[in-house]
């Protein structure tokens, strides 16, 4: 089981490093206005574009092809869809706060997202070995755009 932690890189940001253990594997990039992410891993850039209603969607690609796709079904709900080299994975908050996500393969859980600290924007992410590094940054992504799309709304209120 591998376990990730992700902090962020300043107090004004909602980007991370993704940390493993001391060692920072890469840094996710996470754009003030639209949201769009990226990262490095082992020398090759990923690019995180979110689309549709309020950017709730997002696909990751490395170079020119699509790589992961995340789609969010409802609206009213902390759900994620991801697909990825074949693979279908769904992301789910546990409780109203939206505080620990849970991935599931099928009916089966295989990984989970904890928010940590004041704000909850330092992140436990446990994850099988099986998971790709670049999936669980961009699974980091995802729960750290949530988190700053319902910041938004609540400071709009």
């Amino acid at each position: 089981m591998a376990v990730l932690q992700a902090e962020p890189t300043s107090w004004a940001s909602f980007g991370a490093r993704i940390l493993d253990g001391e060692r920072q594997l890469t840094e996710l990039r996470i754009t003030a206005f639209k949201g769009r992410g990226s990262f490095e891993l082992d020398g090759d850039l990923f690019e995180i574009q979110p689309h549709g209603f309020i950017g709730s969607n997002a696909t990751l690609k490395k170079g020119g092809s699509v790589i992961a796709r995340v789609t969010k079904p409802s609206f009213l709900k902390r759900r994620f869809e991801i697909s990825s080299a074949g693979h279908h994975l769904r992301l789910e908050s546990t409780g109203w706060l939206g505080k620990d996500y849970l991935l599931y393969l099928g009916s089966q859980e295989v990984g989970r997202i904890r928010r940590e600290g004041f704000t909850g924007r330092k992140l436990r992410l446990e994850f099988p070995d099986e998971v790709p590094v670049f999936v669980q940054v961009l699974l980091a992504y995802v729960v750290l755009s949530q988190a700053k799309r319902e910041a938004a709304a609540a400071a709009g209120s």
